[in-house]
């Protein structure tokens, strides 16, 4: 699932304050998670009669205490004391494994649908894809769209880049999509350079990702 930062520049920042995100701020955050993923979510749920929809899932995962999208691993940034961008990042040493992860999936859907979405495969390919040794990924960003090209992005980008040296970790990782260049400009003007390319099919759409890193002296 690729970070993303849609239409963010160096401009000169509002004056933000932040915070830990908490399981009321889902309104605000599920929605900007789904946007990022839904390519790869909704032919998941295709034909499914799952009970909970894409965006209940996620929201679901984020008001959950243990997860890799958590809102423990979610900060937010206030403009004018109003949620005006999020990002999730965590370090992947800390992140939850396979089985965590699907035990709390089949909890949500049920052991058919599981079975079903198991057998699709995308989105468990892609969240549990290996990540470099002593790595921080930033999972999601997202700014409000009444907010954007005032450098938030930039700001939660740098504050979780000091997360992630605080927390010992040697690199920071992140995926963005081929069609989203903007954001990859932003990355590599924070020093950011492409790893590897990624291809996959979402929706029947070939979509490529970039697996970007940044590396962190000792």
């Amino acid at each position: 699932m690729s970070a993303d930062v849609r239409k963010d520049s160096t401009m000169s920042v509002p004056k933000l304050t932040f915070r830990l995100a908490t399981p009321d701020d889902a309104p605000f955050v599920a929605p900007f998670m789904y946007d990022i993923a839904r390519r790869d979510l909704d032919p998941l749920f295709t034909g499914l009669a799952a009970r909970l929809s894409p965006l209940d899932i996620i929201e679901r995962f984020y008001r959950a205490p243990g997860g890799m999208f958590s809102c423990r691993n979610t900060e937010i940034a206030l403009h004018d004391g109003l949620p005006a961008g999020f990002i999730t990042a965590y370090s992947v040493a800390s992140r939850n494994g396979s089985s965590a992860w699907l035990v709390r999936a089949a909890g949500q859907l049920g052991a058919h649908a599981l079975v079903r979405l198991a057998w699709r495969g995308v989105v468990v390919a892609r969240a549990l894809q290996r990540n470099l040794s002593g790595s921080w990924f930033i999972a999601f960003v997202g700014v409000d769209s009444l907010q954007q090209s005032l450098g938030i992005g930039s700001s939660l980008i740098a504050r979780s880049i000091q997360r992630a040296r605080a927390s010992g970790c040697s690199c920071v990782e992140l995926d963005v999509d081929v069609d989203n260049p903007r954001a990859q400009a932003l990355y590599e003007r924070i020093g950011f350079h492409v790893l590897h390319a990624d291809r996959r099919t979402a929706s029947s759409i070939m979509v490529e990702s970039r697996r970007m890193v940044l590396q962190l002296p000792p």
